[in-house]
């Protein structure tokens, strides 16, 4: 199979198009689970590594943070392989062979930082999913910055008082359940 051109792929990714995300799986996913399996992995592994190296790229692409100067297969290597890394160095008895790897890589434009993001949303998405319903609604129409008084309306409730006290306890919970989370790390 082909290769796609670099500004297909972006605006594929961009727009969420299941045509072109199935051809960047099938062109490229091949060459990431081989570098995996070569390297102490399974191939859930690096179903795992490939997913997230899209949703780091796709996060790049719509912050306007995307600077491709090479081939999409050179980046997604690239992002994938960091990625897988990361994930080794953090068993300890593969961290100080890690560590060698990491100083002679050179990944573009994706640096600890981004990585870390994605590990704390992963994490947050996690937990996320485990509040209650109301409160799940609730959350997500106050990060769409959706008004007071339109939540307490399609939320049928008459009080904005309410709202604004649900809202606590939900974040609250939320909280809780990631501070629970034996991955959560305190910066």
């Amino acid at each position: 199979m082909r290769s796609i051109e670099n500004k297909v792929i972006i605006e594929g990714i961009k727009n969420q198009d299941k045509e072109i995300l199935k051809n960047i799986y099938v062109i490229y996913f091949p060459v990431i689970k081989r570098y995996i399996l070569d390297n102490n992995g399974s191939e859930q592994d690096a179903k795992d590594a490939f997913q997230e190296g899209i949703i780091i790229i796709y996060r790049k692409i719509k912050e306007g943070n995307l600077n491709l100067s090479s081939s999409f297969k050179s980046y997604i290597y690239s992002v994938c392989r960091f990625i897988w890394i990361k994930q080794l160095s953090k068993s300890k008895e593969n961290a100080e062979k890690m560590d060698t790897y990491l100083g002679y890589e050179e990944v573009p434009d994706i640096t600890v930082d981004e990585y870390e993001k994605n590990e704390q949303y992963k994490l947050y998405q996690k937990h996320f999913k485990r509040l209650e319903k109301d409160c799940q609604k609730l959350l997500q129409m106050f990060l769409d910055r959706v008004p007071l008084k339109l939540i307490a309306e399609n939320l049928g409730i008459n009080s904005e008082q309410y709202i604004k006290r649900k809202k606590f306890k939900c974040k609250e919970q939320l909280v809780r359940y990631i501070k629970s989370d034996p991955n959560f790390k305190e910066n």
